[in-house]
């Protein structure tokens, strides 16, 4: 039975992902193993489990990445497309809920207690029944779910604008529908849901009333351009950042490069895109492109990006944040981006990088700009001075690590009425007010929110006896140069 939890050894937490997160050539991929990396550094003992789906992410690479992490390596690997297409769950939690991990899952929880089961995307949805089953005869841990998109409204938007083969199309439909019903089973599971944005905070609320939400942007420990001037001997190119491995990369990038390709090629400007791509997609599309080169991955990205003058957010279907924009912002590469994917930056549009509507007119708006040097420098000076010392990955590790403890605490307080447990089996009984706190990087006093000292008040006087389901520490902590936001939740009475 777990009780409070040793403070020598530190918050036990379980973090279940689809895979280990290594190599860090994708952005959730990155996002995870930066995260748990920065909760154990805060003191939690984490032991991390998933497949290991390649030599690079098998247990020697892994304890070089963090030894402070405990790598449990599920063996095998996932199941088969074409029967996890039959699944009732989503296509890539039944590839990744394979038996092998169930057992292995199974196993943990019966040697060992945790006071923190982390799910790490909706693809762990299939491990419900696993921790339900063990919490019979001992104390419940606290779940919280990862959440990297608010999966409900993206697949959706997937399925809606994809175009191709009508089964696959078809599919995407289906799968669609799985995914809601996945997201929707860990949201009323989860005690704390974490996400990326607060868009996608705000659009998992509905699903589940009784949950905290928890927003913890990415940190940045890439290369940084401290001081670094566009030029007019810099080559005329824009880069276009991020692994193609992935349906809706896969169509955003074909959009861009159907219309942007030729105007480019006209105005003598050349485009780079980095990162891995299924052959047949890399293949089918150097046949046809003329300004447009494929790199694959690249070692120094630093150099690279240092040789370009911009860098360019090409997604029009797909939410949350693109960690691609930090590799930009800090090697000082201004950005040229389709409205509404720079969710969870604290950044404004034609100052700090310029946004558009639609390809053409992202295609127009580059070839307009790219020999405006001085409006080059401004933009890309803005943009690192606004976000210089707000993306700190040993910040998100502190601010999950207190709001775990606080939240453990609570649970199982005697005081509490039952913790977890009390509150979502009268939790309809009670009126429950939600404050978000909101605090944007340091740099740029007209868009930082509230001084601490402010946003401290606002939150201390919201109830004449607050109980925080999950704060920061004691009490709602303001950290310098963060972007945080998180709801804190009251029962009344």
């Amino acid at each position: 039975m777990a009780g409070s939890f040793d403070l020598q050894e530190g918050l036990r937490c379980l973090w279940l992902a689809r895979e280990i997160p290594l190599p860090l050539r994708t952005g959730d991929k990155t996002y995870t193993a930066r995260l748990a990396q920065a909760l154990a550094a805060a003191g939690a003992s984490v032991t991390f489990v998933g497949l290991a789906t390649s030599a690079a992410s098998s247990l020697r690479p892994a304890e070089a990445f963090e030894n402070r992490i405990k790598w449990s390596i599920v063996p095998g690997q996932p199941n088969p497309t074409v029967l996890a297409l039959a699944s009732p769950l989503p296509l890539v939690a039944a590839r990744f809920g394979t038996r092998d991990y169930a057992q292995h899952l199974k196993a943990l929880l019966r040697a060992r207690d945790f006071d923190v089961v982390i799910l790490d995307n909706y693809a762990m949805v299939w491990a419900i029944g696993c921790i339900q089953r063990s919490e019979r005869n001992r104390a419940s841990p606290l779940i919280v779910y990862i959440a990297h998109n608010f999966e409900t409204k993206l697949s959706k938007d997937i399925a809606r604008d994809f175009r191709g083969n009508l089964f696959r199309k078809a599919a995407l439909h289906a799968n669609a529908w799985k995914i809601t019903n996945a997201e929707r089973s860990l949201a009323r599971l989860a005690d704390i849901i974490v996400t990326l944005t607060t868009e996608d905070a705000d659009g998992l609320a509905p699903l589940s009333s009784l949950s905290a939400k928890l927003v913890l942007p990415p940190g940045y420990n890439g290369p940084r351009a401290p001081d670094r001037q566009i030029v007019q001997a810099t080559p005329r190119r824009v880069a276009v950042l991020g692994a193609l491995r992935w349906t809706p990369k896969e169509m955003n990038l074909s959009a861009f490069l159907e219309t942007a390709d030729p105007i480019l090629q006209n105005a003598g400007v050349g485009i780079d895109i980095v990162g891995e791509a299924p052959n047949s997609f890399r293949k089918a599309w150097e046949a046809r492109v003329k300004a447009t080169r494929f790199h694959g991955f690249v070692e120094d990205l630093g150099e690279f990006l240092a040789a370009r003058r911009m860098g360019l957010v090409v997604e029009q279907t797909g939410g949350g944040f693109k960690l691609k924009t930090l590799d930009y912002i800090f090697n000082r590469v201004p950005i040229a981006a389709m409205k509404g994917s720079m969710a969870g930056l604290p950044l404004t549009p034609g100052l700090h990088y310029l946004s558009f509507d639609s390809m053409w007119k992202l295609a127009q708006g580059i070839v307009a700009v790219i020999d405006d040097i001085a409006r080059l420098n401004s933009m890309q000076q803005a943009a690192y001075e606004q976000c210089d010392t707000g993306f700190d990955w040993s910040d998100r590790g502190r601010t999950l690590y207190d709001a775990l403890r606080q939240a453990v605490n609570r649970q199982r307080d005697p005081r509490a009425k039952g913790g977890r447990q009390y509150e979502r089996a009268v939790g309809h009984q009670h009126h429950r007010r939600e404050l978000q706190l909101r605090v944007l990087p340091a740099g740029g006093d007209r868009q930082r929110s509230q001084p601490e000292s402010s946003v401290l008040r606002l939150c201390k006087s919201s109830s004449d006896n607050p109980r925080p389901i999950v704060a920061h520490g004691s009490e709602p902590r303001v950290a310098n140069g963060t972007i945080a936001a998180l709801r804190c939740a009251w029962p009344s009475g």
